[in-house]
Formats: structure tokens, C-alpha cells, sequence
């Protein structure tokens, strides 16, 4: 993630600015491909002018920009300098159409240097990326001009043409067949691995999770986010991907590419890209990779304990690139694979793993992803016995995985509560029970509570316990943490209410189906003496709006009471403004309460009716999902491509 200072502004790319212009002053003009000093300096003055210009001025700029490289045939030599790389990269989705096209066939003459070069093989990222936008059906370019007066500038809409769209699709066929032919060598290279990924991504359409992703450039210039609809993929360049995906089945050097980082990141990318657009396929990779990958790598570090950095931790997980790969696999499995992977790689082995700085990573995504209810229950038994392990090693995510699961698969939440309760010390009736809330929040036991609360060094809200206070609020029956919220002191819930994590417990409290609207209603009189508080705070006010909404009438006028006895610290706090307008408190102080309640009711009426609304037009998208999905999976496939006459 950019690193951004105190007022918000990303400084990632100034950063990479004024290094570039410190390198050039000793003499050193970009990586990659030399330039002169001259050379450096036009560049790098092109390079500022981008970040600044906007509309057809930007436009000029790169159609000259790009001109300039046409008339030296230089555009392959250039893009391999990491100054002109970058240029490429923000101009290109910008460039005229033309431009773009002749830009993709210099670089089809040369694919093998474009793919394996430092700088080039972002640019070539990006002009995949650009040929499946403009492939589409209907796709359009827009252009700025100025009107006749020259004041202003007009959008155009500039239509691609037939055949335009179908240069733009055999561009894709091309580079996809030439990944395809190449793969055992570009799988684990250090730069063309990343053009493998980007042609999975564009041969499925599929946008694979950041997490995948290794670096913040290819989460800008190259992500198919940037589109804000789904992108169809012509079915010669759809059939590419399932090639790819057999012939990783047949590579021979699967083991060492699974324990490599680039080689582990593009089986997860395949896997992602799979998991939507082929499940019967990604299926057959993961059975691959369960009976001949896994055992392979486990086998190595048995034989080579030396080069085990823990001695303790079971072996497949010594291999950081394969246990991460591990993760992307357990989210792609069915039932059975996942409890064949969890019999032989987790079982009688998480209390190790969850003391792990990254074994317990492992532990969550098997809880996260973990499918059938009934082989739940064995993998629950062996976790509510390590969870003394991961609360003292400070791996607090295993604690709210197992409560997310619990909830998610609607089973063994009681004994998760009673594991969670012994966890914290707290099962004694009296004071530890009625703060068992504020111990999950914290994710401290009892006694440590007690100790930090009288030295005054209380921490703050942990993310962990937050979220798994949430789930506990989720389960079928959560009377124990609805009490224990129900009796915390007034001022103890304005603190939890206005932070900035804890503010989501009363979110999730307020809108639990297992919550009834008795205990709803009681939980907005506890914060009685606070609101003004509440309201002049940003987390606190979205928290008090969140009361509102479940507040009887009479509850809101108490409310309405107390925040008109302070009008003006109200009116002087942002927040405390947003309040007042939304509450109708003008009125409301007016005397006449009748019509304050009348324009009350109505805007509640208007605002279920748009939630309506709204849930009516998701059940509706998730119906036309499935009977698209009926319709893909009733066509024939598509006639395996012919591989022999692409570029090697």
C-alpha cells in the first residue's frame, strides 16, 4: 500500500519522481536501457507534465509523445528504460486507438525480450490489459475536444471498429499461445511470471485478489478493477486459459515451482482465475497438486532437515511460498479435498501452526474456507484446545477465524462462546461475567483486564476482538454478550461506540437477527447522558444513527431532549451538524411534536422502502448469475486451439 501522509495524499509516485531526479544528477539515467543526459530530461519533463495535464492537453502530449517514438523505432529499445516504462504505462490507456494497435504489433515481433525485461514487461501488461477493454463488443474510446468558443471541452465517445476489436483479440490469442508454448520457462522468471499472470487474468476475465498480487504497480496499471463492468473474453483467448491450466498438470518440475515465490504466485492466480470461470478445472489442479505437489515438497524437507528454519513446525509449512499457495488452495477446494488436506497436513499440528508467524495464517484460511458442517466438527475439537496458544503468541485472527466459522456454518456455537469464556477467565458470575464483552473487545483475560484497568494502561480496541464480537453477535443465541453489553457502564459504551473498531460491535448488534428489538431498544437508553457526546464524534455519530433507526418513537424523542439542550455545541461540531439536520432537531424544538414525528415516519418509510428496493435488485443480480451460469455450463467447449504455429 502507498504510503500516505497526515492530509491523505499518496506520495508513492513523488517519491519516484525526486529519486529520479536525484539519480540523474549523479549521472544515472533510469535503469534499464541507457539514455542521454538530453534523452533523461525530455523524458522526465513528459513524465510531470502527465501527472498534471488533463483532457485533450494530455491527449496532445502522448500522441506527440508517442510520435516521437514511432519516427526512431525505438518503442521495444525505450520501454526497457524504467523512466520511459513508467511513461508507457500511464499514457498508453490514454494513446489514441491506432497507436495502441501498432504498439502491440512492435511488440508481437519480439515477445521472448518484451516478457523476460524489467520495464518492458509491465508495458506489455498494460496493453493486454487495454486489448481486452477494447475486444469488447460496443467498446468505446472517449476523447476530449474544445467547443467552437474554446472555453470548454466536450467529451466524444469514439466507437471501436470490427475490426479494430478483432486486432485487439488476436493480439491477446498471440501473446496467450506464446505464454502457453513458453511456460516452464517463464513460470518462475522473476519478470515474465508477472506477464503469465496478466494473461490468466485477461483470458478469464476474472480480477485476481491484491493479496495475490506482489506489487503496487500491478494493482494499478494492469488491474482489470478499473473496468466497471464484467469483461466478456472472446473464446479462442478463453480456451488459451484451460490449455494453460492442462499443461501445468504435465509440467515436470512442479515441486520446484511450487516452492518458488513467482512460480507459488502464478498457480495461485490460476487457481483464483479458475475457481469463477472453470470450477470442474480448478478442481483437477488441485487434486494435481494434493496427489503430486504437496507430498513432494513435505518429502524434500524431511530428507533436508537442515534447511528447516523451525525444527519444530511440520515440514510442508517450512516452504513459505508453498504454504501461501497452501491457502489459495484450501479456498478452491471441495468438501473432501479439504479434509484430505486437513487429515494429513493440520491434524495434531495446529497447536503448532497457530503459534507460527505464518502457519497461523494457514490456520485461518482453513477455518475461513472450511465447507461442510458436519467435518467441522473434528476441526473444531483440535481448535478450541489451541486457543490459549494463539492468544499468548499474539495471534489473535485464529480466534475470530473459529468464531467466524462457527457462525458462518452454524455450528458448535455454544461450545465456541463456553471456549471463549474459559479463554478469558471470565466464567465466574458476578463482574467477570457482565464484562466478558469488553474482554473480547480487548482480547485480555480477566485478571490482565482487571490489572491494566487500575494501572490505567488499558489498550486500546483490538481489530480482532472487534470482528469477533460482531460474530459472537451473529450467533443463533447470543444472550451472554448481549447481557454483558446490556450492563456495561454508560461511559465504558460511549468509548467503545466512538472508536473507530469498536463502533462496528453496535452496528452489528443493532442490525442481529438474534437480537431481539426488546434488548435493541434498552441498549439506546444506555447511552443515555451520551448522545451529545455520540453525535459530535465521526464514528460516534454513525453509531447514534445506527441506534436511531431501531429507536421507538418515544426512545427518539429522549434522544431528540438531550441533544437540544446542547443546539450549540451541536451546530459547532461537523458531525454534530449532520446530526441535527438528520434528527429534524429544528422542528423537533419548535414545541409541536406532531409534526416533527409526521416527517420522522416518513423519511423511516422512504428509507425501508429503498432497502427493499435495493435487497429486491441483489436477488435479482444473483438470478441472473445463476441462469447465466446454467447457460455456459449446457454450451459445448470451445474447439482446442492449435499451438503450432505460435512464436517460440
Amino acid at each position: 500500500m502507498a504510503h500516505v501522509d497526515r492530509k491523505g495524499k499518496h506520495k508513492k509516485k513523488n517519491n519516484f519522481l525526486r529519486q529520479a531526479k536525484r539519480h540523474g544528477k549523479k549521472g544515472s539515467y533510469g535503469k534499464g536501457r541507457r539514455l542521454s543526459e538530453e534523452e533523461y530530461s525530455y523524458y522526465m519533463k513528459v513524465f510531470e507534465q502527465l501527472k498534471h495535464l488533463k483532457g485533450e492537453e494530455k491527449e496532445i502530449l502522448i500522441r506527440n509523445f508517442i510520435r516521437e517514438l514511432e519516427q526512431g523505432g525505438q518503442q521495444r529499445s525505450l520501454a526497457s528504460n524504467q523512466i520511459v516504462s513508467r511513461i508507457l504505462d500511464d499514457a498508453l490507456p490514454h494513446a489514441d486507438l491506432v497507436q495502441v494497435l501498432a504498439m502491440n504489433n512492435i511488440f508481437a515481433e519480439d515477445l521472448r525480450a518484451m516478457c523476460v525485461d524489467p520495464y518492458a514487461s509491465h508495458v506489455l501488461q498494460t496493453l493486454l490489459t487495454l486489448a481486452l477493454k477494447y475486444a469488447q463488443k460496443g467498446a468505446v474510446q472517449k476523447r476530449h475536444e474544445e467547443n467552437e468558443e474554446g472555453n470548454e471541452e466536450k467529451e466524444l465517445l469514439i466507437h471501436v471498429s470490427a475490426d479494430q476489436r478483432q486486432e485487439f483479440s488476436t493480439f491477446l490469442d498471440k501473446v496467450g499461445r506464446f505464454i502457453y508454448n513458453n511456460l516452464e520457462d517463464f513460470v518462475s522468471h522473476t519478470y515474465a511470471s508477472h506477464v503469465v499472470r496478466s494473461v490468466l487474468e485477461v483470458c478469464s476475465g476474472v480480477e485476481v485478489q491484491h493479496s495475490v498480487r506482489s506489487s503496487q504497480r500491478s494493482q494499478t496499471s494492469h488491474a482489470l478493477c478499473k473496468e466497471d463492468k464484467i469483461l466478456a473474453v472472446p473464446p479462442t483467448v478463453k480456451q488459451v486459459l484451460l490449455n494453460i491450466a492442462v499443461r501445468f498438470t504435465r509440467l515436470p518440475d512442479l515441486i520446484e515451482i511450487m516452492s518458488t515465490e513467482c512460480g507459488s504466485a502464478v498457480l495461485q492466480s490460476l487457481l483464483s482465475v479458475l475457481k469463477h470461470g472453470d470450477p470442474d478445472q480448478c478442481a483437477a489442479v488441485v487434486t494435481h497438486l494434493i496427489q503430486h505437489g504437496l507430498p513432494g515438497i513435505e518429502n524434500w524437507y524431511i530428507e533436508n532437515p537442515d534447511d528447516a528454519e523451525t525444527p519444530d513446525l511440520p515440514p510442508l509449512f517450512q516452504d513459505g511460498p508453498t504454504t501461501r499457495l497452501l491457502e489459495v488452495m484450501l479456498t478452491c477446494c471441495s468438501s473432501e479435498q479439504q479434509k484430505n488436506i486437513f487429515q494429513r497436513y493440520f491434524k495434531g499440528k495446529i497447536k503448532i501452526l497457530v503459534q507460527h508467524r505464518m502457519g497461523n495464517f494457514a490456520v485461518q484460511r482453513l477455518l475461513s474456507s472450511w465447507i461442510d458442517k458436519e467435518t467441522f466438527e473434528e476441526v473444531f475439537e483440535e481448535m478450541s484446545e489451541t486457543l490459549v496458544s494463539a492468544l499468548s503468541s499474539q495471534h489473535q485472527g485464529v480466534i475470530h477465524a473459529l468464531a467466524s466459522a462457527c457462525q458462518r456454518l452454524n455450528t458448535r456455537q455454544a461450545s465456541c462462546m463456553k471456549s471463549l469464556i474459559d479463554l478469558l477467565e471470565c466464567s465466574e458470575p458476578g463482574k467477570p461475567q457482565e464484562i466478558f464483552a469488553l474482554l473480547v473487545l480487548r482480547m485480555l483475560p480477566f485478571p490482565e483486564y482487571r490489572a491494566k484497568q487500575d494501572e490505567g494502561t488499558l489498550p486500546s480496541v483490538s481489530l480482532q476482538g472487534a470482528l469477533t464480537l460482531q460474530e459472537l453477535l451473529n450467533f443463533s443465541k447470543p444472550i451472554k454478550v448481549v447481557n454483558s453489553l446490556l450492563v456495561i457502564n454508560p461511559e465504558e459504551l460511549q468509548s467503545m461506540g466512538c472508536d473507530p473498531r469498536g463502533s462496528h460491535v453496535v452496528d452489528a448488534f443493532v442490525n442481529s437477527s438474534s437480537v431481539s428489538a426488546k434488548n435493541k431498544e434498552k441498549l439506546v437508553y444506555r447511552f443515555k447522558g451520551y448522545y451529545t457526546a455520540m453525535a459530535c464524534s465521526k464514528h460516534g455519530s454513525r453509531v447514534l444513527e445506527a441506534l436511531w433507526k431501531v429507536a421507538s418513537m418515544k426512545a427518539k424523542t429522549q434522544v431528540c431532549n438531550e441533544l437540544i439542550a446542547d443546539e450549540l455545541k451541536l451546530k459547532d461540531n461537523l458531525f454534530g451538524r449532520i446530526i441535527f439536520k438528520n434528527f429534524q432537531l429544528n422542528m423537533f424544538k419548535r414545541g409541536d411534536k406532531s409534526d416533527w414525528q409526521q416527517v420522522i415516519d416518513q423519511t423511516e418509510k422512504k428509507r425501508k422502502m429503498f432497502v427493499d428496493l435495493l435487497n429486491e435488485d441483489k436477488g435479482e443480480l444473483k438470478e441472473k448469475k445463476h441462469k447465466k451460469k446454467r447457460k455456459v455450463d449446457t454450451v459445448e467447449d470451445s474447439i482446442f486451439i492449435d499451438t503450432s504455429g505460435a512464436d517460440i
